[in-house]
């Protein structure tokens, strides 16, 4: 049995991984933060780890005593980061910072493990063209327009310096799902008669279901592939203006339509992130998400994985939401 240490085991997509692989009998080995709620793990009877990214020399010892008690490591799936701030600084720290120490310090690990999958974004891509509406492609020069891209476009720089290692770097589109926190704001301003708009309707998206990345990752990892880059989405262009029809039709509700102005929604940022420094609170609109959110052209082209894994989507948007929006009734969120 394979052993996959996975971080960022309590997060919304980290939590979908490690119950899959769970599923599919791979031996979890969950790195999570000292301060999370590990409950859900204890059930599943996963061993948990909590490893000092941040301090090399100790992260090394935290990684070789995994050894020892559990055996070899087989797969590195790194998972953890943080996809908004109210700090630069803070995704380069962690997005970029503590991915480096990660894999410098498998390189002192006795028994090394064999594969290093890196949980990226296609916002290390930045956008697509807005004219004519090409999906981003792996291939495609990189221009990154928040500093969430940024930071995991040079993290995804550094792993690929590495060239004795077998690394697989992995580029989802928009994730949803059950759980997830800010897809579901949109839902409930739909749930409550508003549908919004920043700058235009024109914006094209792709989307992830949750369960179908979390798949793709456990293929990846009992894969023989190294070295590679692929780019992850369903294979579907949404409007969104069809994205906020499918989630109405769900929720039977009747909507008003408004396009904000992005310089009105770069205000209200500005005065979020005021009210974040006081309340030490993160929101999630601020300018970093601003200039993600006015760009026209999120298509994912997912050619690559299609042909090299053989990846097909079991779920696509109105099968996904439908399964999103049950879980957030289920569960008191709408």
């Amino acid at each position: 049995m394979k052993t996959v240490l996975i971080t960022g085991a309590t997060g919304f997509f980290g939590r979908h991984l490690i119950e899959h692989a769970v599923e599919h009998g791979i031996k979890v080995i969950a790195s999570a933060r000292n301060t999370s709620d590990v409950n859900w793990l204890e059930k599943l009877e996963v061993p948990i780890v909590f490893l000092s990214l941040s301090k090399p020399e100790k992260l090394v010892i935290e990684l070789n005593n995994i050894v020892k008690d559990h055996g070899p490591i087989n797969t590195v799936i790194h998972n953890a980061g943080i996809t908004q701030s109210l700090k630069a600084s803070d995704y380069y720290k962690v997005n970029y910072e503590l991915t480096k120490n990660l894999i410098n310090a498998l390189s002192g690990l006795s028994g090394r493990p064999t594969k290093f999958i890196f949980t990226s974004s296609i916002a290390a891509l930045g956008p697509g063209d807005p004219f004519s509406l090409e999906p981003i492609r792996e291939d495609d020069s990189p221009h990154p327009v928040t500093h969430y891209g940024k930071s995991k476009l040079k993290a995804e720089q550094y792993l690929m310096s590495q060239k004795k290692l077998q690394w697989i770097i992995v580029r989802p589109t928009i994730i949803y799902g059950p759980r997830e926190k800010n897809f579901f704001k949109m839902v409930k301003s739909v749930n409550y008669g508003l549908e919004m708009y920043v700058g235009s309707k024109k914006q094209m998206l792709s989307f992830i279901f949750v369960k179908d990345l979390a798949d793709i990752f456990v293929r990846l990892s009992a894969s023989s592939f190294s070295q590679k880059v692929f780019n992850v989405g369903d294979g579907e262009a949404y409007s969104a203006v069809s994205v906020n029809q499918i989630i109405k039709s769900i929720l039977n509700t009747k909507t008003i339509s408004i396009v904000i102005p992005v310089i009105l929604v770069r205000v209200i940022a500005f005065f979020n992130e005021i009210i974040g420094w006081v309340m030490h609170t993160t929101p999630i609109l601020n300018s970093d998400k601003v200039n993600e959110m006015e760009q026209l052209n999120w298509l994912c082209d997912n050619s690559k994985i299609i042909t090299e894994l053989g990846f097909a989507p079991n779920v696509y948007l109105k099968e996904g939401m439908i399964e999103t929006v049950n879980w957030y009734k289920k569960n008191g969120w709408l």
